[in-house]
């Protein structure tokens, strides 16, 4: 079984959340091309905008950040 990364963490809240990147993106104050690379673990979210992500998506930092083996 794949360890899940941050980024295809990011991309299945995103999907189950029924947003596009774009919408995300917004909610985010970044480009769709930045959440692109996030989910493809080419870049990271800044830390001090991990607590605006999870509550994007009604988590925790602690369940955003998560790892599942």
């Amino acid at each position: 079984m794949k360890k899940q990364t941050l980024g295809t963490r990011i991309a299945e809240l995103r999907k189950e959340h029924a947003m596009t990147q774009l919408n995300l993106a917004e909610k985010m104050g970044v480009t769709d091309k930045a959440v692109s690379k996030w989910e493809r673990d080419l870049s990271f979210p800044d830390i001090s905008s991990l607590p605006k992500l999870a509550e994007i998506f009604g988590l925790s930092v602690d369940e955003l950040i998560q790892a599942k083996a």
